[in-house]
């Protein structure tokens, strides 16, 4: 193991930035204190381990905790072609648990990290002890579904970026088409504009806006270190190769939490925009079949945005806490 170049943000107290070279492939991750039983975080598409920065401060008080840089994100290694599937970074990241942690771990995955995390528990359930599924998009990333999907825009663009190779790297290319500051109604355009001149003046640089909130800052800081390969995979259908969402489901035996947000729900009445655009990683009849699958399963409805760990730290803490004293009481 060695410790990687001093060039990513600052980080949480407590962890300790690693890396480690597994059947060639290098990992990058973030170890904790030996406070408890282990814990592994993974990340999802588009981030990179440091998003978890508002829950780790409590979470080695109680967990040895292992931060991951999924392969093609942050510092970790990225693949080469049909190297980015759900099932070969499953692989990958089991290989890493044996490795590095060499016993059962609660695995929590956010987004594309908690279908990582549901791979792993289905395929290799001596790895893990309890597992976390953090507003997970189960069915809706599976093309051609995705394409009504708000989750289908980061790869659909990372696939254009790929085939039409423009000038200014992927993160331009996301702001000038991805509509993500869509929200902010009539400042969408002038945002646009400030982050596209942002862009332009710090080539290479994940683009910094000092006057929105901080989470606007940590998916930008994630997306810089992102290889739009990995997208592509989604895009194309060929991350789910040789995965099958409801037969893994099936096989999950440890205690699970399944958190499902429904912000647009809750606002809206409906997971869908007027376009029929699915606003969330799951609608309810997702949440539902998912349950259904699901053994010994808690789930856990929550109004938030999709990055509930950094949203909603507080009931993401709780949540997890919960799952970790199931764990225990098995």
């Amino acid at each position: 193991m060695t410790p990687p170049p001093p060039n990513r943000m600052q980080q949480p107290s407590r962890m300790v930035e690693r890396r480690v070279e597994i059947g060639g492939i290098v990992t990058s991750y973030a170890e904790g204190p030996a406070n408890g039983a282990p814990l592994v975080l993974l990340h999802g598409q588009g981030s990179q381990w440091e998003d978890y920065t508002k829950v780790l401060p409590t979470l080695t008080q109680r967990h040895h905790v292992y931060a991951i840089d999924v392969h093609g994100h942050g510092q970790s290694a990225r693949l080469g072609p049909g190297g980015y599937t759900n099932r070969h970074i499953g692989e990958l990241i089991a290989g890493f648990i044996d490795a590095v942690v060499g016993e059962p771990v609660i695995l929590s995955g956010h987004s594309s990290g908690a279908l990582l995390a549901l791979w792993i528990a289905a395929h290799r359930p001596d790895m893990v002890s309890g597992l976390f599924l953090e507003d997970p998009p189960l069915y809706s990333s599976i093309p051609p579904r995705a394409e009504r999907a708000i989750g289908g825009i980061l790869p659909r663009l990372a696939a254009e970026f790929l085939r039409d190779d423009p000038t200014g790297g992927f993160q331009r290319l996301y702001v000038e088409k991805s509509g993500y500051f869509s929200f902010f109604g009539p400042l969408a355009a002038p945002l646009v504009r400030y982050s596209l001149r942002w862009i332009d003046h710090h080539p290479g640089e994940p683009l910094r806006i000092f006057f929105l909130p901080s989470l606007i800052n940590v998916y930008f800081e994630g997306l810089a270190n992102y290889d739009p390969a990995f997208g592509a995979a989604w895009d194309d259908g060929t991350w789910y190769g040789g995965f099958d969402t409801d037969a893994a489901l099936a096989a999950v035996k440890c205690p699970t939490t399944l958190l499902h947000t429904n912000w647009w729900f809750t606002r809206y009445g409906t997971y869908y925009d007027a376009d029929g655009t699915l606003m969330a990683a799951m609608d309810g009849d997702d949440a539902a079949r998912a349950t259904k699958l699901l053994g010994d399963v808690e789930a856990v409805p929550l109004s938030s945005g999709h990055l509930v760990h950094f949203e909603r730290p507080k009931e993401y803490l709780a949540a997890v806490g919960d799952l970790s004293q199931r764990v225990r009481s098995r």
